[in-house]
């Protein structure tokens, strides 16, 4: 059982999938929404091709039995590659995903980062993976980094506006002592798409590393010259870290502002104001609160740093 999955799969039997095969629609669902069968063939350790081929006949009989007629889940990508999708508003429901965009159709571009994604987490299945926007940013929040570090974008509509956090959907995994980010690097990003990535996050990992956690970038892509191109970036990154005493001393610091901050948090929510007569009243907490956040964070001014940075090229997702 993947750790990430634990509870998930099980969700799944009551539409009839369960082992491995209901782990795989739920590792897809949660993190892609495709595959390619080079990848089916890899969660499962290697077997042979034909236990692939199995597996999308199971799943194209059922989408069939469901919806009444011959489910098409299969079409060609790039050539003799045969690229499966897996978009039953059912088996999202079932995963508490729902509304998820991984069933909806994607661009050319969109569909490789999804691949490239989903293939790097097959790699490296024992990690923590945080699956969906809400696990991450509540495992985040709880590590310490203040609401305001987290990369977002906001949608403005005529009526109202949503705040999405990690928008891109890129795998993100959260240990004990270690954070591991993932970039994908495809062939619709720019060379300085990595950079720009790395800024967004930089109040982030600044946070993390204060909370006392390694920071490890992954730069994941099948071009290897792009890949390359990406190397000196991340080393700049990681020589930004500084002497090995800078982060204990920037850890000591943190927890110190994140304890007061959590201090001052819980006066106004109980509307304590003799404790807040300590900040000179309300609005002096709340300016408080937003020193000790930018303390917390860090400073972005100074631009990303990492403990780690590396490169790792798919095989299974050919160029």
């Amino acid at each position: 059982m993947i750790a990430h999955l634990s509870g998930r799969a099980a969700a799944l039997e009551p539409l009839g999938w369960m082992g491995r095969d209901a782990e795989w629609l739920a590792l897809v669902c949660l993190h892609s929404g495709v595959f390619l069968r080079s990848q089916y063939i890899a969660f499962l350790g290697g077997v042979h091709r034909e236990a692939a081929t199995r597996f999308v006949e199971r799943y194209r009989a059922w989408c069939g039995a469901r919806a009444g007629r011959r489910a098409p889940v299969e079409r060609a990508w790039q050539g003799s590659t045969r690229l499966c999708t897996v978009a039953p508003r059912s088996l999202y429901r079932a995963l508490g995903a729902e509304h998820l965009r991984h069933r909806r159709e994607a661009s050319p571009a969109v569909v490789l980062r999804r691949l490239l994604s989903l293939d790097y987490v097959v790699e490296r299945p024992a990690e923590p993976w945080l699956a969906t926007e809400g696990e991450k940013v509540a495992a985040l929040k709880a590590a310490g980094a203040a609401e305001e570090a987290l990369p977002r974008r906001v949608y403005r509509g005529r009526r109202d506006s949503r705040t999405r956090y990690f928008a891109h959907k890129l795998p993100l995994a959260l240990g004990a002592g270690r954070a591991t980010f993932v970039f994908v690097q495809a062939e619709d990003v720019t060379p300085s798409g990595v950079r720009t990535w790395g800024e967004a996050h930089a109040a982030l990992w600044a946070a993390l590393r204060a909370a006392g956690r390694a920071v490890e970038v992954v730069v994941v892509g099948r071009d290897p010259e792009r890949l390359a191109a990406a190397e000196p970036v991340l080393a700049g990154w990681t020589k930004a870290l500084g002497p090995a005493a800078e982060p204990e001393r920037s850890a000591e610091a943190g927890r110190g502002a994140r304890a007061e901050f959590v201090e001052i948090q819980a006066a106004v929510a109980r509307g304590d104001l003799a404790a807040l007569e300590e900040y000179g009243g309300i609005n002096g907490a709340l300016s408080r609160m937003r020193d000790l956040s930018a303390a917390a964070a860090g400073t972005a001014a100074a631009g990303p740093v990492i403990t780690s940075g590396r490169t790792w090229r798919s095989t299974r997702v050919p160029a």
